[in-house]
């Protein structure tokens, strides 16, 4: 087998090193294509191997990155939606803090109320027993008075 770096030095005798009269290029195509031949047949196996490992390393590549980008994307909607929650969460808390406050507030303006109408209605209750006490007394006096009896007992 040739040496690669030969067959590339002889090519580059052809093209480079032929002139016409008007200092142009000129190359014997079959000479040229006969190198390139002998040149493709020099590169070791191994090359071509290395080159279909960088091709499957690109398309690995490739597939990480939108695994990647993936995973991102689905980590950045868990994310916000963690986010979105405890602000939710922390919303709820603080209106339950308030409804709590506010209802213990009005249970106790409400206890102290009843107790204010429950002990007027009592104080009612206990003036008309003593209207009706000192009623019951005078018809009793007023009976004895009638009956011609001494007194009330």
């Amino acid at each position: 087998m040739t040496d690669v770096t030969e067959l590339i030095d002889e090519l580059e005798k052809e093209v480079l090193g032929k002139k016409n009269i008007f200092g142009k290029c000129y190359v014997e195509e079959v000479k040229v294509t006969s190198i390139l031949s002998r040149l493709r047949e020099a590169i070791p196996q191994c090359f071509y191997e290395a080159q279909a490992l960088l091709r499957q390393g690109d398309a690995i590549i490739s597939e990480a990155n939108r695994r990647a980008e993936a995973i991102l994307a689905n980590a950045n909607e868990t994310r916000d939606k963690l986010v979105h929650d405890s602000e939710v969460l922390a919303i709820a808390k603080k209106q339950a803090s308030e409804i709590e406050n506010t209802t213990q507030d009005y249970c106790e303006n409400l206890r102290i109320s009843v107790h204010q109408n429950l002990d007027k209605e009592l104080y009612d209750i206990a003036v008309k027993m003593n209207e009706t006490m000192m009623t019951i007394e005078s018809l009793r006096e007023e009976l004895w008075k009638r009956s011609g009896g001494g007194g009330a007992n």
